[in-house]
């Protein structure tokens, strides 16, 4: 039972790490431009990239996008590692 609840938070932390990967690459790419899927990813990833772009108001979109993504992956590695030892 633990070990389905620790898959489902992996993979929950998996999806929001690649979105803001996604949206970081999207930034550079655009350069700011507005497009339909550059709009998708901010939508999806607001929530995650706002508190944090509060904490750090002198970085770009792109840079808080992927200081949370390596924040995201240190997490799941940590929660597979934590998990391993309890089984």
């Amino acid at each position: 039972m633990l070990w389905r609840l620790v898959e489902i938070v992996n993979w929950i932390l998996a999806i929001a790490m690649w979105l803001l990967v996604g949206r970081a690459v999207l930034d550079w790419l655009t350069r700011g431009q507005v497009t339909v899927v550059s709009r998708l990813f901010h939508l999806l990833t607001d929530p995650l990239c706002r508190p944090a772009g509060r904490l750090f108001p002198r970085l770009s979109s792109a840079s808080v996008s992927l200081l949370l993504a390596l924040f995201l992956l240190a997490a799941r590695i940590t929660l597979v590692l934590v998990s391993t030892a309890l089984t």
